[in-house]
C-alpha cells in the first residue's frame, strides 16, 4: 500500500497502477489516536485519480513513529458488534519499540465502531500474526475467537465428552463458542435436545463477562495464538465471513449497526490479496 498524507489527513492506496485518494474533511493530523478514517463517520469522501508519488516522497509524507511506536500498512479491517480489528504489517519502528520489526504482520483492536487503520501504534497494543494466517482470517475470525477462548477455557472448563448448552448473543460470537466446543469433542445441544442434561450452560452475562475480559500484552498474545491454532485446524471453516472492497465501509457498518448483519465482514483495500 502507498500512503500520503496530504494536509497530515489524506491517504491513498494504488490499484491498477493507479492511485486512489481516499479524502476526508479533518483538518487534524489523522484522528486523535493516530488512525486514518476509511472514509466514514458521516464526513464527505471522495475517489479521485491523482498521479503516483515517487517512493521517496510518499515516505517524506509518511508520520515517523515515535518512542515505543510502530508504523503501519494496511493489510485488512473487520468488522464486526464486537468492534473494529485492524491488520496489517509493520513498516518502521521507533525507539525503544523492540517486539516487533519491520515486515511483522500484526492486528490491533481499533477504539470506537467506526472503521479505521491507524499508521501509528504503540507496540504493546499489537498482536503478531504468524505468516500462515492470512490478513482476511485474521481480521474476520480474531474477535470473536478471542471471547470464544475467554468462555471455552477461562470462564469455563470445557472438553471432551461434555454436554454444552449456548445461549445466543447478538454479536454471533455463540457461533465461534459452538465451533470451539464441537472441535474440542463436546457436543452442543441444540432446541431439539430440551430434554438432554447439560453440564455446562454458556449464558448471556457468559458473553458479557468475556466482552469486557483485557488481559495483558503478554497474555493476549497467548491468547490469539490459540485462536490462530484453531484457525490453522479449520475449526472456524463452517463459519461464514464476507469479504468486500474498503471503498464499501459505509454501508456495511450501517448494516452492523442496524443489526442486519452480525458479521464478521472484512473490509480489503484493492491492492491486498488474501494470501497469508
Amino acid at each position: 500500500m502507498c500512503g500520503e498524507v496530504k494536509n497530515t489527513d489524506d491517504t491513498t492506496y494504488t490499484t491498477n497502477g493507479k492511485t486512489v485518494l481516499i479524502e476526508s474533511e479533518f483538518t487534524q493530523p489523522a484522528n486523535a489516536n493516530g488512525s486514518i478514517s476509511t472514509g466514514i463517520d458521516n464526513r464527505a469522501v471522495s475517489a479521485t485519480t491523482k498521479r503516483p508519488l515517487s517512493i521517496r516522497r510518499q515516505r517524506q509524507l509518511m508520520p515517523r513513529p515515535g518512542q515505543g511506536q510502530v508504523r503501519l500498512t494496511l493489510g485488512a479491517v473487520g468488522l464486526s458488534p464486537l468492534g473494529v480489528q485492524a491488520v496489517g504489517t509493520v513498516d518502521a519502528v521507533g525507539k525503544e519499540a523492540v517486539g516487533f520489526a519491520a515486515g511483522d504482520r500484526v492486528a490491533l483492536r481499533v477504539p470506537g465502531t467506526r472503521a479505521a487503520f491507524p499508521q501509528i501504534a504503540s507496540e504493546r497494543d499489537l498482536i503478531g500474526i504468524p505468516k500462515d494466517v492470512s490478513f482476511d482470517h485474521a481480521a474476520g475470525l480474531l474477535p470473536a475467537g478471542l471471547i470464544a477462548r475467554t468462555i471455552v477455557k477461562q470462564l469455563h472448563a470445557i472438553g471432551r465428552g461434555n454436554r454444552v448448552r449456548i445461549f445466543a448473543d447478538h454479536s454471533g460470537a455463540d457461533r465461534f463458542v459452538a465451533a470451539w466446543v464441537r472441535h474440542l469433542g463436546a457436543t452442543v445441544l441444540t432446541d431439539q435436545d430440551e430434554a438432554l442434561a447439560s453440564d455446562v450452560i454458556v449464558t448471556r452475562e457468559d458473553f458479557i463477562t468475556a466482552r469486557r475480559w483485557r488481559a495483558g500484552h503478554g497474555l493476549a498474545q497467548l491468547a490469539a495464538a490459540d485462536v490462530f491454532q484453531l484457525i490453522r485446524e479449520g475449526a472456524f471453516a463452517g463459519l461464514d465471513v464476507a469479504i468486500h472492497p474498503l471503498t464499501e465501509a459505509t454501508r456495511l457498518q450501517d448494516d452492523i449497526e442496524q443489526r442486519r448483519t452480525a458479521g464478521p465482514i472484512v473490509l480489503m483495500p484493492g491492492d491486498v490479496t488474501l494470501a497469508a
